[in-house]
């Protein structure tokens, strides 16, 4: 659908009984609702939503805007629609694009004199109606492309009140006890601190690629100037910029940052030492699910409709579609149970580690790019030899660092795990998938350089897998899993071995993004990764 004029008004306000109203307010979470779906990053906890809630038990909202340069390109080149989007051949936004991404908060009319504020329909949380709200505005992120800076410049600003002064919007000082900056549900106010400090030192303009300005003074000097504008009570929490690789050929996602961490309380709430806005921006795609392609650091471009899936990865099992599956369709969906949730079904054969078949086979074994299972029945000669038993054992005995399972032939998690591969290869012939060769593309062959690898792990991995590589597991439930220590895999598994690793990773990572990383980065990247500790191997009982 074609994007309405440039400034007119949104569709959603001709819906409500407020219509003319300039501002519409329909997100309750930071990214949209088709990353909600997928990737989530300013989640710490994958079962609870990402919505953020203040000290009166209103859920922030959030929009997104751009400049007219920004509009114009993408309404000049139909960025708006997913099949144009996807065989564009590279998206680079025009130098002064501008990017705002707002969070906004109820307030009163007490509270205006602090706020900057604006009359707008918001939509509740059930989606089905609006209603007219003063909204104050708590946060926002301004990127800027500018010609020196194509992986854009990004800095992020505040109301002084977030999370300090006499009435925080998001912190309780009464509540000592109350568990700071975790996830809630909706209308359950948040405990927000700040964990990254604005920086307060002067900078040593001598060490250029330390140097960080004293944001607190530049805040001091910039309030005062403003007199008494509604935006005294706002303050810059930092600004991060990018600095090019060495390589003048190397694609811009390859860079490093300054500073490494930007976070804004009000939208990387819960995983502030982690947030990199560039890094996670880095790994934006176009709509184009087959392949690849960079959408210049803006996830905005995913909203182009219709939403495109990849042909070449099976959907999970919904419906047995011949009469062999319907006669094995229980064995089926243990084994995609067991496959997806390993750990958890069976806590007795993966007692340490908290990982699934799903963590290396990704999409349960079902993507050609990712150590698929297609074709494992023939490779291994099932039934007429016990090797792909003896195969699965392997990975639970390294990959899970686990126990094996026992081989008799009718072992129930062993057999329900190869009806589940034989359903497999049933579907990839019904969808025509290209089976692949090999377990992961191949990649040129290079020395990875671990030091670079800690780098583009804090930049584009951190924010999904912890920045000490522990995961994510809130709630006690699975959410990233961990890439080293003792909920790892060991020494033995595959993917402890630096080339598999980088393959690995330059198809798959980061999820759903495969692609994004050069082959040098991902042997960087591997590098680092296989020099943590990580349990030896094989797990022996207490």
């Amino acid at each position: 659908m074609q994007p309405d004029p440039w400034n007119s008004l949104p569709r959603q306000s001709r819906l409500s009984s407020q219509a003319g109203l300039k501002k519409v307010l329909f997100r309750s979470s930071k990214v949209d609702e088709i990353l909600n779906d997928q990737f989530q990053p300013t989640k710490a906890d994958g079962t609870l939503p990402g919505t953020l809630t203040d000290q009166r038990g209103n859920v922030v909202r959030y929009e997104i805007r751009m400049n007219k340069v920004l509009f114009d390109y993408v309404v000049a080149n139909k960025l708006y629609q997913s099949e144009k989007q996807s065989s564009f051949p590279e998206i680079s936004a025009p130098v002064g694009s501008i990017l705002v991404k707002a969070a906004w908060r109820e307030v009163s009319p007490e509270e205006q004199g602090r706020f900057y504020t604006a009359l707008a329909d918001v939509q509740n949380l059930e989606g089905d109606r609006y209603q007219e709200k003063l909204m104050g505005l708590v946060g926002f992120h301004v990127m800027t492309k500018t010609a020196s800076a194509p992986q854009w410049i990004w800095s992020t600003y505040e109301q002084i009140d977030n999370v300090e002064g006499l009435h925080p919007s998001f912190f309780n000082p009464d509540c000592p006890s109350c568990l700071q900056n975790q996830q809630t549900q909706p209308q359950v106010p948040n405990q927000i601190t700040r964990e990254t400090p604005i920086p307060a030192v002067d900078p040593d303009c001598s060490q250029k690629s330390a140097a960080v300005d004293n944001i607190v003074a530049l805040n001091q000097v910039i309030q005062k100037g403003l007199g008494d504008s509604v935006w005294r009570h706002y303050q810059l929490i930092n600004t991060q910029w990018p600095v090019p690789s060495r390589q003048p050929s190397s694609p811009s996602t390859v860079f490093t940052v300054l500073p490494t961490v930007l976070a804004n309380t009000t939208m990387e709430s819960y995983i502030q030492k982690s947030s990199s806005c560039m890094g996670c921006h880095a790994i934006a795609r176009s709509s184009n699910a087959q392949q690849y392609r960079s959408a210049d650091f803006s996830f905005t471009f995913a909203d182009a409709r219709p939403v495109l899936k990849n042909t070449q990865i099976i959907p999970p099992p919904r419906s047995p579609k011949t009469n062999w599956a319907r006669d094995n369709w229980n064995s089926i969906l243990r084994g995609y149970q067991i496959a997806n949730k390993t750990y958890e079904t069976l806590p007795q054969y993966v007692p340490q580690a908290k990982l699934h078949c799903a963590s290396c086979h990704l999409s349960v074994g079902a993507d050609p790019k990712a150590s698929s299972w297609f074709g494992m029945i023939k490779k291994y000669q099932y039934p007429e030899t016990d090797d792909l038993q003896k195969r699965i054992n392997s990975c639970f005995e390294h990959s899970l660092n686990g126990l094996p399972l026992p081989l008799e032939r009718d072992n129930p998690e062993s057999q329900a795990l190869i009806t589940y591969m034989q359903w497999l290869d049933q579907e990839a012939e019904r969808f025509k998938i290209t089976l692949p060769k090999t377990a992961y593309p191949n990649i040129q062959k290079l020395n990875g350089d671990s030091k670079l690898g800690q780098a583009i792990f804090e930049q584009k991995c951190a924010f999904c897998h912890g920045l000490n590589g522990e995961g994510r597991y809130g709630s006690n439930t699975y959410y990233r899993p961990a890439l080293w220590g003792n909920q790892s895999f060991n020494r033995l598994a595959g993917l402890a071995q630096t080339e598999t690793l980088a393959k690995f990773l330059k198809s798959n990572m980061p999820y759903q993004f495969g692609g994004n990383l050069t082959d040098q980065e991902a042997w960087d990247l591997a590098s680092f990764i296989d020099r943590q500790p990580r349990p030896q191997g094989p797990y022996q009982k207490p």
